[in-house]
């Protein structure tokens, strides 16, 4: 076993897979749009590290390997089909029209099936108006399971019990459906959502910071906050792809983001985006341990990792989901509310409303030197603070703040601010042992 390999069998105490897409151009095909990618794939127990599966220059979105491991299905953006490939790169073959959401097993028969996408909706980020699934070995076995709302392409998935699905209906709107063709249900905003499915119905969505997860028992209602850029290598930059994997302990995800316009670094991809994968702690308040997967000098992108069901995990590595009734419910704080005056010490770039898209509306940090608290309590030299830059597609009149401009503000933390939680927040700053404070408009 290679040290990476080790290092990933350490973390998940079994078999582990992991697949994703590699741009082999100039690293900026996040949403694998282009023709210029392979498909790459890593096992902890075959002794070949890194390697590609499909080595054909060619479209391959997002990859998904099947329940039972030894499979890949992925889309094909350009032929707007489907395919399926074994875990060697052997027998491929195209499955149908449509775009592969998620795969899913019964676990009663241990049939593996394929949820599709079909019909675009014209929404702001790509969606499908309807989801049909297939199985994956007699494809012509298929029925209807939503057609109720647009589902964003992303972030479906579904159930142990195939019950409910998780995602975006559409972007950014969060939530849960019944399936099939069941009750809708919202739980928040923001984007690349995640549902475990498991003994616990546990849901995520990601933030306009694209940095912390937001998880949400909706058996409870309780909801948490989770960063995820605090990974060695990451650095504090913007992270991007995350997934659940079929553990409900282990995440995937991309970065960092360090590359291209500070504006929307996403966009920029680079060359040192790479896979990782996290495990949570046992009550899930936190990520407390990654493990960096890929090393290469390529953009990495839209990870999916498999951790091998028969096998028990190692005692001491992963213990089960612990969580105390109440442990991590929302409570309601007092706001920790500021009114200083601050001399803009970093003038951020005001991003462009084409910049941010599909996001119509968008907050920008700055990072300023306090020169005087008028109400409150701030023992720090200098804050980071948040504030409108772009609403309705339009920048703000106000939007600018010059370097040396002295100004007044009244604040609260960001992070009191629940309806902040889905909006684009852009932050370039290399401060991140500063809390972070949003502007109330006066």
């Amino acid at each position: 076993m290679s040290a990476e390999s080790d290092a990933l069998h350490s973390l998940t105490g079994t078999r582990t897979r992991v697949v994703w897409v590699q741009d082999v151009a100039d690293g900026t095909d996040i949403l694998s749009a282009g023709d210029q990618l392979i498909l790459k794939g890593y096992d902890t127990h075959d002794g070949l590290g890194e390697r590609a599966i499909l080595d054909t220059v060619a479209n391959y979105a997002k990859p998904l390997i099947t329940p039972l491991g030894h499979r890949v299905v992925f889309s094909d953006h350009r032929k707007t089909s489907t395919f399926v490939v074994n875990w060697d790169g052997s027998e491929l073959r195209e499955l149908g029209r449509g775009f592969a959401l998620a795969t899913w097993i019964d676990s009663k028969t241990g049939i593996e099936w394929v949820y599709m996408g079909n019909g675009e909706a014209s929404t702001q980020a790509p969606s499908y108006q309807r989801i049909t699934r297939h199985q994956l070995d007699r494809w012509s076995v298929s029925e209807v399971v939503w057609d109720k709302r647009p589902v964003n392409n992303n972030s479906f998935q579904v159930s142990a019990d195939g019950r409910l699905a998780g995602g975006l209906f559409p972007w950014p709107r969060a939530g849960l459906v019944e399936l099939p063709n069941g009750a809708w249900h919202r739980i928040g905003t923001g984007c690349w959502t995640g549902f475990s499915g498991h003994s616990a119905s546990l849901f995520w969505y990601f933030d306009g910071s694209h940095r912390n997860l937001t998880l949400v028992d909706v058996e409870r209602d309780e909801r948490w906050q989770v960063n995820i850029n605090d990974a060695p290598g990451i650095d504090g930059y913007e992270v991007y792809h995350p997934r659940w994997t079929n553990h409900p302990l282990f995440l995937v995800m991309t970065g960092p983001y360090s590359m291209g316009d500070s504006t929307n670094r996403i966009r920029g991809g680079g060359h040192q985006v790479e896979i990782y994968i996290g495990r949570f702690a046992s009550n899930l308040a936190s990520v407390e341990k990654w493990v960096q997967v890929t090393f290469n000098q390529h953009a990495d992108f839209y990870p999916d990792a498999w951790i091998d069901p028969s096998k028990k995990i190692q005692e001491g590595v992963v213990v089960g989901i612990k969580r105390d009734s109440g442990s991590l419910a929302t409570e309601v704080m007092p706001r920790h509310r500021l009114v200083v005056e601050a001399r803009v010490l970093v003038s951020a770039p005001i991003p462009t409303p084409e910049s941010i898209l599909p996001y119509r509306q968008a907050l920008l940090v700055n990072e300023y030197e306090v020169l005087q608290v008028l109400s409150g309590t701030y023992v720090e030299k200098k804050v980071l603070v948040a504030h409108w830059v772009i609403k309705d597609g339009k920048v703000l009149a106000e939007a600018q703040r010059q370097a040396g401009t002295v100004v007044q503000m009244t604040l609260d933390m960001y992070d009191e601010h629940e309806e902040l939680e889905g909006e684009r927040l852009i932050m370039d700053s290399d401060a991140f042992n500063l809390r972070l404070y949003y502007e109330l408009d006066n």
